[in-house]
């Protein structure tokens, strides 16, 4: 079954202390549907179940946990009944580990580490944080909780939205036990975290049969904070992907493209999931600068996504008029635009092939975050998937610095460079663990540089084509991080980047100023190595662009894409900051080009503030889409036609977000 979710959430957060009274005192079901009404809002998470453990209900269950000062008896009910009234979808909150009633009430419950301590902070300090495992008893109270809310929503249970489920290792009473029937080593970290994630999955099919038993069109999703290789075995229990993304939390502006890249490969409905807040979560008193939240929703709906917006229902039960204006501000765009955005399929080129550990639900290397920073600030226009993905749906594959692949995957990289494919790998990227690259590479790894970082050389006269054309000529660039020595293993191997090494290596009382030794001018080495359509460099690029960001590391690798792809789908004259996104909409014969032009700035510590739009005249875009032929070219929704020649037009101004059409 193919679930399609409404386009413009918010997701109401509700989690309430039992010293607040008058939980629910001041809702008003007319009101609350009229705020959402007028702000666009076409579906509301709302909540069963919060952190602090409290139901929003009167259950008959599990009276014992109904919150203590339930003004309104039946909240949830009363706020899912005038939603369905008024045509808005009512998707159902409940938290999964993370109940701090059930921690203090059932301490066999609790995830506990191999001392016996529980997982999370003290009981004594605030906050909900302490983890509850899916293999206790906890399970049959979760199952008898979702039992009653299945029975007594019926029909009207749109989904669920089950927060917190992350791999937990746990040495409880019951994981134990567990555990020595499958004979695992204990002391062994990683295969008792293989048993967490293992249990992780079977919890989520078994949440998933509950809720398609009683109601198979109810939609599941299971949020962890983010999409990535920890997900894939599980997949089937999710009926759609929701990334939750606050840039102004946690997160930061680069996980979402990382999270969302490689959940839509999935061919589920995806939602991108910000937040009105300044900072993140129980932000009460707080709105986001209007600009950041444009381009925050505005870029998931370049993804073809729908959006959903965190906010955070006050304990009275009313919602704050300022908040909704500011979302109905952006929901009133974002609804002109969605005949151009939704489920709209991305049009790519490439593929980076991540190296995710999927044994933890979220931990993105350095080298994944560098990489989708520089290849979206090169406007490549390219997927993120792992590496048992289908690699020939693609031109060019991106192996990080990082990737350590077994032989199995070298030789489906062997396969797809002779039908053609080309690749870019760095560093130890498409090596095994004997250190050893793919035969399709042409190249031989010597082992770790030791003197280092060493000096990418230019010609005296850069030429047009060479891997440093845009840097200047007759200089030596700094690659900070280390690199590996590489030398041609065959006639077709070329070295074409060269490099020189420091004096010596700053260690012990062998330095030279305040950083690294200058370079020695001595014998060149290779720094690149061309084989056919594959180019080896031997430093790490994308670790290097996510710590420091070298514009020379940029455009070294944009200079390997344009030899390698030479019809790239689009390039164009913006600036590096103007993201750009390409999708397709083959029933309407459309081509949909997307242009972001927003600059966060770290105006604070740890935040990233995007306060005003920025503006960009006269973009030139050029096309190269294989076996589309474009017949007309305008921006959307205000219908201004633009001239189209040889498959270029130019936008005269992007005033933060516009939307090419290009008709075929």
């Amino acid at each position: 079954m193919e679930y399609i979710l409404p386009s413009r959430q918010v997701h109401l957060d509700f989690h309430t202390s039992r010293f607040i009274p008058g939980i629910g005192a001041e809702f008003n079901a007319e009101n609350f549907v009229k705020t959402f009404k007028e702000a666009h809002v076409n579906s509301v998470t709302v909540f069963a179940r919060c952190h602090h453990g409290y139901l929003y209900y009167q259950s008959e269950a599990f009276p014992q946990i109904v919150h203590p000062d339930l003004h309104c008896k039946n909240l949830l009910f009363d706020q899912i009944d005038a939603l369905h009234a008024a045509g808005i979808r009512a998707p159902v909150y409940t938290t999964i580990q993370w109940d701090r009633y059930s921690a203090e009430n059932h301490p066999e419950w609790l995830v506990r580490g191999r001392l016996g301590e529980h997982e999370g902070g003290s009981f004594l300090e605030p906050g909900f944080y302490q983890s509850l495992c899916v293999n206790s008893g906890y399970k049959e109270f979760l199952k008898a909780h979702m039992k009653e809310l299945l029975t007594i929503l019926g029909d009207r249970a749109d989904g669920f939205f089950f927060d917190i489920v992350g791999i937990k290792p746990c040495y409880c009473s019951v994981c134990l036990p567990m555990m020595r029937e499958r004979y695992i080593d204990l002391d062994d970290d990683v295969a008792v975290r293989i048993f967490a994630k293992e249990s992780l999955d079977d919890f989520k099919a078994f949440m998933t049969a509950i809720v398609h038993d009683h109601n198979k069109d109810a939609t599941v999703f299971y949020n962890a904070g983010h999409i990535g290789t920890s997900t894939k075995i599980s997949a089937d229990s999710y009926t759609h992907f929701e990334i939750e993304s606050l840039p102004s939390g946690g997160w930061g502006y680069l996980h979402f493209p990382v999270s969302a890249r490689y959940a839509r490969t999935y061919g589920k409905d995806c939602m991108g999931m910000t937040g009105k807040f300044h900072t993140s979560w129980g932000d009460f008193h707080s709105l986001k600068n209007l600009a950041a939240l444009e381009f925050e929703c505005f870029r998931i709906l370049s993804y073809g996504f729908a959006i959903s917006i965190g906010d955070q229902l006050e304990p009275a039960g009313k919602l704050n008029p300022a908040t909704y204006r500011l979302i109905g501000n952006v929901y009133k765009r974002a609804e002109e635009c969605e005949e151009w955005t939704r489920l709209a399929k991305p049009v790519t080129e490439a593929a980076l092939i991540t190296s995710e550990n999927n044994l933890y639900e979220y931990g993105i290397p350095n080298s994944i975050m560098g990489a989708v920073q520089m290849l979206e600030e090169i406007s490549l226009q390219f997927d993120i998937i792992d590496r048992d993905m289908d690699f020939d749906k693609y031109k060019l594959l991106i192996l990080p610095d990082d990737l350590i692949i077994d032989r199995d995957v070298q030789k489906r990289l062997d396969a797809f460079t002779a039908n053609g494919g080309a690749i870019i790998a760095c560093y130890k990227g498409g090596s095994n663990k004997e250190g050893e690259y793919p035969s399709c590479f042409g190249a031989i790894c010597e082992g770790e540089n030791e003197n280092y970082p060493d000096f990418i050389i230019t010609d005296e006269s850069v030429a047009t084509g060479a891997l440093t054309e845009g840097l200047e000529p007759e200089n030596e660039y700094v690659i900070y991080r280390q690199g590996l020595r590489i030398s041609p293993d065959n006639e077709k191997a070329s070295a074409e980047l060269e490099a020189r090494a420091p004096f010596f290596p700053r260690k012990g009382d062998h330095y030279c100023s305040h950083m690294y030794t200058p370079s020695a001018k001595g014998e060149k080495y290779p720094a690149a190595i061309q084989t056919g359509n594959v180019i080896l460099f031997a430093h790490q690029m994308f670790e290097q662009y996510r710590a420091n960001a070298p514009r020379w590391c940029k455009l070294i690798i944009k200079n390997a894409i344009d030899r390698l792809l030479p019809g790239r789908i689009i390039k164009h004259n913006g600036p590096s900051s103007l993201t750009v996104s390409v999708t397709d909409q083959p029933e309407h014969e459309r081509i949909i080009v997307h242009l972001l032009s927003y600059i966060p700035i770290r105006k604070s510590a740890q935040t990233d503030i995007i306060e005003e739009r920025t503006v960009v005249r006269n973009v030139s875009l050029d096309f190269e889409i294989p076996g589309k032929t474009f017949k007309s070219a305008r921006i959307v929704p205000e219908n201004i036609p633009l001239s189209l020649k040889n498959n270029s037009v130019t936008v005269p101004e992007v005033n933060g977000y516009a939307i090419v059409v290009l008709k075929y």
